[in-house]
């Protein structure tokens, strides 16, 4: 599987500037979804509201930080294509204040 990023994901990297090791974080689970896969890979679910488009939620465990899961990252993204994925969102429950508002970002980052 290919992973890509939008564009805008250094913004996300800067909004999370006070976390330990965002990036460091963000790559760990992409290598590991590269390995697994869409159905092997943990805590990864539909992200529903998108029409036909495959968008998909899933958890990071942040590294170099003593918390498991649901207190970590949270990743958005689109599988293109049965070989590639584009990372939409990677951000941190605190740094959206809504699900309004993050479904308002992920529908801007897909234009």
């Amino acid at each position: 599987m290919e992973i890509s990023r939008h564009d805008d994901i250094q913004k996300d990297f800067r909004a999370l500037r006070r976390s330990a090791a965002p990036q460091e974080s963000l790559e760990s689970w992409e290598r590991l979804f590269c390995l697994k896969g869409l159905r092997e890979t943990p805590a990864i679910d539909a992200f529903p509201g998108f029409g036909a488009r495959k968008i998909f939620k899933g958890r990071v465990v942040p590294l170099k930080e003593n918390v498991g899961k649901s207190k970590g990252y949270r990743v958005i993204f689109e599988i293109i294509h049965d070989t590639h994925c584009i990372v939409l969102v990677f951000s941190r429950h605190g740094v959206y204040h809504s699900e309004v508002e993050l479904m308002a970002l992920i529908k801007e980052r897909l234009r």
